[in-house]
């Protein structure tokens, strides 16, 4: 199966925009869009290239469409894929949208080809990295890719954030999602050995999802749950969550200091290799209720040309309670943090970002899905809609300042 090629309609909606947009009067609101029972779990959040977003409580694999923006939603539907699968992948290339499983072996792929109203499951082709195929080679049965049952490796990409289409370097049109090589093991991530460590990856396809590849590990074992987005020369900004702390009370110990901060990395060929390590000493990986194991953050670059506006989002407690949601902003890549302001100070905990499409009804918003509600973290899930004008009246956090080209 080769990739389609966009036609005159998608390279058009596809296309990244001006700053502008983005700014004006500060806009700021926030709606539930799910609820009840107290297990509201798992955002997904995607912008299709006509400019639907589309919102997943993923859990229960309930989907809902908006098609002005983000202002009104479509009744609640359900999808055939959902709890252990990667959020919303999008083919720029041919506009569909595609969810992907990775779990206990068995590889599967849905595709939506009308932005999200309808799903078709249809083959997938996983390929080892150079790691797995030195596991399948080993013949050791416990340690075997493909033999989860007997605590065998394996992958899976639940709770990533959403896959994208590179744009800017040779590998142009690839497609590529995170995603996370987990061992069979019993213990919580924070708790296991060292051999038994699960880490973040990445998976990635160049003819339009039938074949997948897996990258080389990230560069920090006890990593998960992960985000990437592509920087306008073509790297790759890749920022995932930490299991550097414990999870079972008996296993206390004293934290380090780093324990509930992100971790980031970055790719210089197209999402294969992932190099300078860095432990973000502004970005909390929060909601580890002082435990320091992390949570789900979410990850967006603004489509704005030439200029590599990141947003994140997390608890901001220092790893603390599961509340607090707040979006930080870089200006350079994720260099530098110099801002962010709290969205909910209520509960909340996993959460997922996107930005609306130039030429669309959702042009210059950002949307943050996350869990959490009046009564707890789990029994409701809210969209958030604002702009960067909002966002930059917020707090500074004294990494960096914000670039002079913002107010010209």
């Amino acid at each position: 199966m080769s990739a389609e090629r966009p036609s005159a309609d998608v390279a058009d909606q596809r296309a990244e925009g001006s700053l502008d947009v983005f700014l004006g009067e500060p806009q700021f609101e926030k709606q539930v869009v799910f609820e009840g029972g107290g297990n509201v779990r798992e955002p997904y959040l995607a912008v299709a290239v006509d400019g639907t977003v589309l919102v997943m409580r993923n859990y229960a694999r309930q989907l809902r469409r908006s098609q002005d923006g983000g202002r009104t939603w479509s009744q609640i539907v359900e999808v055939p894929f959902g709890f252990m699968d990667s959020n919303f992948i999008l083919d720029e290339n041919s506009g569909h949208l595609m969810s992907v499983r990775l779990w206990d072996g068995q590889d599967r792929l849905w595709r939506s080809r009308d932005h999200g109203a309808t799903w078709t499951e249809e083959p997938l082709s996983l390929r080892f990295n150079q790691a797995m195929k030195q596991l399948e080679k080993s013949g050791e049965k416990t340690r075997g890719v493909r033999d989860p049952a007997n605590g065998g490796y394996y992958l899976h990409a639940n709770a990533s954030e959403a896959g994208i289409t590179l744009r800017h370097s040779d590998r142009r049109g690839r497609l590529l999602v995170t995603a996370t090589y987990r061992p069979h093991a019993p213990e919580h991530p924070s708790d296991r050995r060292p051999e038994d460590a699960i880490c973040s990856t990445a998976i990635y396809s160049d003819d339009g999802g039938a074949t997948w590849q897996v990258s080389d590990w990230f560069p920090e074992a006890y990593t998960e749950e992960a985000a990437l987005v592509e920087l306008h020369d073509g790297r790759i900004y890749y920022n995932t969550r930490s299991h550097a702390g414990y999870h079972d009370r008996t296993k206390t110990r004293p934290l380090a200091e780093h324990t509930w901060l992100r971790r980031s990395a970055i790719s210089r060929d197209g999402g294969q290799t992932w190099e300078d390590l860095q432990i973000n000493r502004v970005l909390i990986d929060g909601g580890g209720y002082g435990r320091g194991y992390g949570m789900k953050g979410g990850l967006v670059r603004l489509p704005i040309r030439g200029r590599d506006i990141l947003l994140y989002s997390n608890a901001d407690t220092a790893g603390g309670e599961r509340e607090r949601m707040t979006v930080w902003a870089s200006f350079d890549g994720g260099e530098t943090w110099p801002v962010k302001r709290l969205v909910d100070a209520g509960p909340g905990a996993y959460s997922s970002l996107a930005a609306g499409r130039p030429g669309t009804p959702g042009e210059g918003q950002i949307f943050l899905l996350f869990e959490g509600g009046p009564t707890g973290r789990y029994d409701a899930m809210q969209l958030a809609r604002m702009n960067l004008a909002w966002l930059l009246d917020g707090q500074a956090t004294g990494d960096g300042n914000l670039p002079d080209w913002l107010s010209r």
